[in-house]
């Protein structure tokens, strides 16, 4: 049985500790390059920080993680906590929408791409100084939080910093619950439609606002309840307005069958 040490083989452990996760394709492309156990030795130090994570409790993984690694041979001579488990589980999850929007605000390279435990790394870095907490603070509101606001009360006022419009968005929900949760699904399709990966999947290209809205009121002129329009509906109307002729000619030219089609 092969016994890995936490300092000079970690990256190896790595690799077959998301075997168990990974798709054969994604495992055969890890590989345990000096960047990985640089990013490994990030993650377990981060686990170490006494403000991360607080309800993950600090025993060692047990139960089936630790019989999984046994079955594959591998026993480990310091046991990974829970903590440290969840953060190096990270370096293969995309970072999260709020990250990448903290990391591009601050014109961080590569924010897109990051995964979640690094995007943590750089943030921490970021917010250890005291003028870019304040600038974050200060930022412009959103599009998102400024369309919230549109819809929900028919105005914004200008010069509002977004932590100012987040809670006038709340304080709108508060007061009108049904228009705030309608809110919420037309901003989920509005990600939907113009996540990178779907676009590219149904080759579609990114919507304006103004588009967006477009398309969802054809939707709801033709019938189809708010809370029941989904995505796959929305690209549908997309993919037919954008590719035109293209699409028309698969349902036969008639824009009514190809809504029948959803």
């Amino acid at each position: 049985m092969e016994t890995f040490n936490r300092e000079g083989n970690v990256a190896t452990l790595l690799t077959t500790l998301f075997a168990l996760d990974m798709a054969e394709t994604k495992r055969k492309s890890l590989q345990a390059t000096a960047e990985l156990q640089a990013q490994v030795k990030i993650a377990l130090e981060l686990a170490q920080s006494p403000s991360t994570n607080q309800k993950l409790p600090e025993k060692p993984i047990e139960g089936e993680w630790l019989a999984d690694l046994s079955e594959m041979g591998v026993s480990l001579v310091e046991a990974l906590t829970v903590k440290e488990l969840y953060h190096i589980q990270g370096l293969l999850q995309s970072a999260t929408l709020r990250q990448v929007e903290i990391l591009k605000h601050f014109k961080m390279p590569g924010a897109v791409k990051m995964n979640k435990t690094m995007a943590n790394y750089y943030i921490r870095r970021l917010f250890s100084e005291r003028e870019n907490v304040e600038a974050w603070q200060r930022r412009p509101p959103t599009s998102r939080v400024m369309q919230g606001l549109l819809y929900i009360n028919g105005s914004f006022t200008r010069g509002m910093t977004q932590h100012q419009a987040q809670r006038r968005l709340r304080k709108s929900g508060v007061q009108s619950p049904s228009k705030y949760r309608e809110w919420k699904h037309i901003e989920t399709l509005f990600l939907g439609v113009n996540d990178l990966v779907i676009r590219q999947r149904n080759a579609t290209r990114k919507i304006t606002w103004k588009r967006f809205y477009h398309y969802y009121d054809e939707l709801k002129s033709n019938g189809v309840p708010s809370d029941e329009i989904s995505v796959e509906m929305m690209l549908a109307r997309i993919a037919y307005h954008q590719r035109g002729k293209l699409r028309s000619t698969h349902f036969g030219g008639d824009e009514s069958v190809l809504l029948a089609a959803i």
